[in-house]
């Protein structure tokens, strides 16, 4: 996808900040989106990022997942698009671990020997019933991988740990998610192990960081 090559590696990216870094997931943008009972806890957090509170930001790994309507996105600029639309422009976008098929060239990460390492841990905590590689997924299931495209149980396990590794290459203090699979007492500590650090439900994160919403999300 896109057509500018990915950023090197060696490039130092993001800065030290005495403000605690603060990730939402995917499911974050959705709730804002579609008004859930967790956007009053979002939206204190987008208001505490725009006071200078936190620093609150977005895996753009979240532009490869299936779209509103189960469409896939083109360019990265329309995922900007929903982003913005969402009231969710001031956030800053982290560049996920590239990968074939799956993310944009002009908004992703080469990786090396190291950072293939730590998302190899991390897809071991989250989905240790999923193959790492998409030719052993393929190849388990009798698929062709040369003909089939990343997609299904693979490529949203694939976006999920690409989110826990964005937060940590980006050195994120918070990760904010409502996915039970990140709170499982199985893999939450393994996963603050690896670098995840505080792992927080929105309504939570908001309460912890002193984030006020309207009060009629509060009951």
């Amino acid at each position: 996808m896109g057509s500018c090559a990915p950023r090197s590696l060696s490039r130092v990216l993001g800065r030290q900040s005495k403000m605690r870094a603060v990730t939402l997931d995917t499911n974050c943008l959705i709730d804002v989106e579609q008004g859930g009972k967790g956007a009053w806890a979002i939206l204190a957090l987008v208001a505490s990022h725009r006071a200078g509170a936190i620093e609150l930001r977005l895996p753009a790994i979240s532009a490869s997942e299936r779209q509103p309507g189960g469409r896939s996105l083109s360019t990265f600029t329309e995922f900007q698009a929903r982003v913005d639309a969402a009231g969710l422009g001031s956030l800053r976008l982290i560049e996920p671990l590239a990968y074939t098929d799956i993310t944009f060239w002009d908004f992703c990460i080469l990786g090396d020997d190291a950072t293939g390492a730590l998302e190899r841990r991390i897809h071991e905590v989250l989905f240790p019933g999923i193959e790492y590689l998409y030719a052993d997924y393929c190849r388990a299931r009798g698929l062709n991988p040369e003909v089939a495209p990343p997609e299904g149980k693979w490529r949203n396990a694939k976006c999920d740990v690409l989110v826990a590794w964005s937060h940590i290459y980006h050195r994120g203090d918070i990760l904010v998610t409502n996915d039970g699979r990140f709170h499982k007492a199985t893999k939450k500590p393994l996963l603050t192990a690896l670098g995840v650090g505080t792992i927080l439900r929105p309504d939570v994160a908001a309460q912890t960081l002193g984030a006020s919403g309207p009060t009629s999300g509060c009951s």
